[in-house]
């Protein structure tokens, strides 16, 4: 009887070495063979997953659109506004929900190193920027939902820098740790102003 393999638990599985890979060191520094290692395969293997680096990595942005729009669409449809005093309080849970990794999901952790590559790549800047645009949209209907009508695509935008903010700060562990319960409040002064 054959191997049943679950192509996409190995391929997230590369996309996760890859990940460990440049915790240590530089993504322009990793190679495939380094990967490979890390997934715990041979090169050869790897590669009927991953024909070259440029398509892992194009594989990775992709994981990260899904991851976060999945995780986004899921908290909002999972958790009423109802059961919250105020939309600030709706708001300030589901940035605490990003900032603290309370899902214990294999959280992206590369984002920084990626988003460097579009000032140097035009198909990664293009899928970049298609993973904003995605994030945007399931933004938008999530907060259409809270705040109705009246919420724009500068509002969607707002929060997506914020969550993309808080998921780098997360990586590099430089914020305080304080903004994880209020971070939507901490807005609060320059609009009172």
């Amino acid at each position: 009887m054959p191997l049943i393999v679950d192509k996409d638990k190995v391929r997230l599985d590369i996309l996760m070495a890859f990940e460990r890979c440049m915790k240590e060191t530089p993504m322009m520094n990793v190679s495939l063979r380094d990967i490979a290692k890390e997934a715990g395969m041979s090169h050869a293997n790897l590669l009927n997953y991953f024909t070259s680096k440029d398509d892992l990595v194009l594989s990775y942005i992709r994981y990260v659109r899904d991851f976060v729009s999945n995780i986004c669409t899921d908290w909002f449809a999972t958790h009423s506004r109802k059961r919250y005093k105020s939309n600030l309080n709706y708001l300030n849970a589901f940035m605490a929900y990003v900032a603290e990794n309370s899902f214990g999901e294999k959280r992206p952790g590369a984002l920084a190193q990626i988003y460097v590559l579009t000032h140097y790549n035009n198909e990664i800047a293009e899928l970049v920027k298609e993973e904003f645009a995605d994030w945007r949209k399931v933004m938008e209907e999530a907060l259409v939902k809270v705040y109705g009508d009246e919420v724009s695509k500068k509002e969607a935008e707002a929060m997506v820098i914020l969550i993309v903010g808080t998921l780098i700060c997360n990586y590099c562990d430089v914020h305080t740790g304080r903004i994880s319960s209020n971070i939507v409040s901490q807005f609060g002064p320059l609009l009172d102003s």
